[in-house]
């Protein structure tokens, strides 16, 4: 994983590439700009449980700074039909979601000593699947980029953390 992240901490080209993402255009009169607010959709098995399924991902910025959440929907689901920019309440309702902008990610499965605490990822995110081998994972870095970690997505807010990536240590 050190390999296909590098130093920085981001995705080699070939490894961006292996989810493609569509833009969703929403009803209603959204912002002007699409950095700090933008849905994006793809098609994936993203808990590796042999179905599709219509991710979506979303781009709002806190404090300037973008910070990404997905939720996660059937393959066939008509959500996205019933969006609109002033009323989102079916996306944010579902189980299958990740949403920390503001929150913390602590890396709870790193080996600490007992007299610290587990470093954490915080306040804005970046979350990108990939598939390597057949099978998804997520990254997961904030804006400092220090620490990254590399999961499997179980479902409802659950995450299995396969490795954490220091970006001191590559």
């Amino acid at each position: 994983m050190a390999k296909l992240f590098g130093k920085r901490l981001k995705a080699t080209p070939d490894l961006s590439k292996t989810v493609e993402w569509t833009a969703v255009e929403l009803k209603g009169e959204g912002p002007k700009t699409r950095r700090c607010s933008s849905l994006d959709k793809t098609y994936m098995d993203l808990n590796n449980d042999g179905r599709d399924d219509l991710v979506v991902k979303t781009t709002f910025c806190m404090k300037g700074a973008p910070s990404e959440s997905f939720y996660v929907f059937p393959a066939n689901s008509p959500v996205l039909d019933q969006l609109a920019w002033q009323d989102m309440s079916l996306l944010l309702a579902t189980h299958d979601k990740f949403e920390r902008t503001g929150g913390t990610y602590p890396l709870t499965s790193l080996p600490m000593d007992q007299a610290s605490s587990a470093p954490a990822l915080s306040t804005v995110f970046t979350i990108q699947p990939f598939r390597l081998d057949g099978v998804a994972y997520l990254s997961l870095t904030d804006a400092r980029r220090e620490w990254m970690v590399i999961a499997k997505y179980r479902g409802g807010k659950r995450f299995e953390d396969l490795c954490y990536l220091h970006a001191g240590t590559n």
